[in-house]
């Protein structure tokens, strides 16, 4: 009987989260679900064999150790249900499922043990219901679930807490076999595909040593916290080193090389950013939420924007005061190391984007629990009438609210013209957003030469995007290809922006899909841009001397295409692909493309 309530509790929380999720897993592919998946022939699995098992592992955009645990689950959920974008979440949905109740059971087994005599044994059993839950329905985390990519995230945790439950069990087992068993399952299998799933997994040692630190002294557990601590910086250290060799020394400089701001900057930010992230967990503001977050302003400085400073000595002061918390707030001090501890590779020196919502999917955790705790000590400690009635709607509020809010942000991406116009409006200045809603309103065939209003809201969002990205392309190639497909004329000339862009500004990983793009636009519309612009925009591309020498390559092997698609001149395309191949020499598909390559003779009459 002791367990009927929370089991029948659980299960209503379950379906909860799916009856809220109903509406968003209508929805369709979204961001870098496209790279990855819809647009990633190699994780388009038709046939289960090994052989294309092991194929499915050539992603071009799957992380630099190609995360084979994520790939894998995409190339065999398209096995099984195809390109289907329900499907995709549906899945991931069942897994965040499952990482509720997992997380349930981690947080139980270590509260049972560091928080005897810190709460009540009826606070003590509902407490990690009550984080689960609140985690489980709390909208931080319903970027993960529906942007289908973001299943990485969602299995590293999957595998993280999987890890740290073996550890805890590692900690507390009184036999040999059992310790050996436990820790094999937690660092030797737990772990390993934890960081195959998502590199940044190979922080799970921090956390090992997080919960080892609120194992309390035991002389009778044959599992010392010294030596247990010893061994997890050890095998960090190890694996941090095998990570880096195989990355090279050069990588960071590489990574940075392809974005508008230096690592310096970006750590001033991430302060900011940091907070603004806690404050979502803890406070959440519906319109602060977002797929697209490039409208938080870099920081520059310490004074620019102002609130770096305050936010860089707030964080310096949290870590003063930590140390002291330790013993009065356990609970608290603890889920904000955790937290920080989950931002520590993806929202510091990595040359990453400065903030997405998923990567709090398995940080929030900490703070959703020390925020139950605090609750949970607060009304311990008030004279009530009615304690139990108080306590348990005093529990159910938050829940209400954080469905509720979830919610709306599920319905809000069932439709994506709905999901982006609405992004559009709550990030203003984002440059994403307001490229997507163009996007998505041109692709649902509005703004044709019958529809001005629809055109004007194409320009305008395109135009805007234009704007707030100063060195973005796609916003130019957007609003070229609007105007060719509408029939109306290319003002402000955007070929002469879009080739000087191309020439000049900084690459963002996703913008290696620029050649391809160039050709898709350029091919079927000559009378909107004639072949001098469509060689100049490629040519443009292939002389940025800030961009990898493949990439330049690129350029010119599409505008080799376009000579022969466009103009029928295979003379000029020979010239384009050896220049090519004089750039990536390595490159054996330029290679045989130009060995292959037979340029008819010209005879004169």
């Amino acid at each position: 009987m002791a367990l009927t309530r929370p089991i029948i509790l659980s299960a209503m929380a379950w379906l909860l989260l799916f009856s809220i999720y109903q509406n968003g897993l209508q929805g369709p592919f979204l961001f870098d679900d496209f790279p990855n998946i819809v647009d990633n022939p190699a994780v388009h699995l038709n046939k289960l064999t090994a052989e294309t098992l092991l194929n499915s592992l050539d992603s071009p955009d799957a992380g630099p150790l190609g995360r084979p645990v994520s790939v894998l689950s995409f190339a065999l959920t398209h096995y099984f249900f195809g390109l289907d974008p329900f499907a995709f979440k549906a899945v991931n949905l069942a897994i965040h499922a499952l990482n509720g109740l997992l997380a349930g059971w981690l947080m139980a087994l270590f509260l049972a043990r560091a928080c005897g005599q810190t709460l009540s044994p009826t606070a003590l059993k509902w407490l990690p219901l009550w984080a689960s839950a609140a985690w489980l329905l709390h909208p931080i985390n319903t970027i993960p679930i529906l942007l289908s990519v973001q299943r990485m995230t969602e299995l590293s945790a999957l595998f993280i807490i999987l890890a740290l439950i073996g550890h805890l069990k590692f900690l507390s087992a009184t036999t040999r076999p059992r310790r050996l068993a436990w820790f094999a399952f937690g660092w030797l299998l737990a772990w390993p595909l934890a960081i195959f799933s998502k590199e940044t997994r190979i922080l799970f040692p921090l956390f090992a040593i997080l919960v080892t630190l609120l194992h309390p002294r035991d002389v009778a557990t044959p599992a010392p916290r010294g030596k247990t601590i010893a061994l997890a910086v050890g095998l960090l250290a190890a694996a941090t080193g095998a990570i880096f060799a195989y990355l090279g020394l050069d990588w960071l400089n590489h990574g940075y090389a392809m974005r508008t701001f230096t690592m310096t900057e970006r750590l001033l930010t991430e302060a900011r950013v940091l907070w603004f992230y806690a404050g979502q967990i803890l406070v959440p503001v519906h319109s602060a939420f977002g797929l697209y977050l490039d409208d938080i302003p870099v920081s520059s400085s310490l004074m620019q924007p102002t609130t770096t400073l305050p936010a860089v000595a707030g964080w310096a002061l949290v870590a003063a005061t930590l140390p002291f918390a330790w013993r009065r707030w356990p609970i608290p001090a603890f889920g904000i190391t955790w937290f920080l501890i989950g931002h520590s590779l993806e929202s510091t020196f990595l040359p990453l984007e400065i903030a997405h919502e998923y990567r709090n999917y398995l940080p929030s955790l900490g703070l959703i629990l020390g925020a139950g705790w605090v609750g949970a000590r607060g009304l311990a400690k008030v004279r009530l009438d009615h304690p139990k009635v108080t306590a348990a709607l005093a529990a159910l509020l938050p829940i209400v609210v954080l469905s509720g809010y979830t919610a709306m942000r599920a319905q809000q991406w069932s439709d994506p013209l709905t999901g982006s116009q609405v992004e559009a409006i709550h990030h203003a200045e984002s440059w994403r957003a307001n490229y997507t809603a163009g996007q998505l309103l041109f692709k649902h065939g509005h703004g044709d030469a019958g529809d001005p209003i629809g055109g004007r809201m194409i320009q305008y969002h395109f135009q805007k995007a234009a704007r707030l990205g100063p060195s973005e392309k796609l916003p130019l190639i957007g609003l070229i290809s609007w105007a060719c497909a509408s029939r109306r004329p290319l003002t402000d000339n955007w070929p002469g922006e879009l080739a000087h862009r191309l020439a000049h500004t900084p690459y963002s990983p996703q913008d290696r899909t620029l050649p391809s793009a160039l050709l898709n636009i350029v091919v079927p519309m000559p009378d909107c841009l004639d072949r001098k612009t469509g060689l100049a925009l490629f040519t443009a591309g292939s002389q940025n001397p800030n961009i990898a020498p493949s990439l330049r390559a690129a350029f010119l092997d599409a505008a080799a295409d376009y000579e022969l698609l466009g103009a029928k001149d295979p003379v000029s395309a020979q010239a384009l692909l050896a220049k090519a191949v004089a750039l990536a020499p390595g490159d054996p598909a330029l290679q045989r493309k130009l060995a292959g390559f037979t340029a008819p003779r010209i005879t004169q009459e």
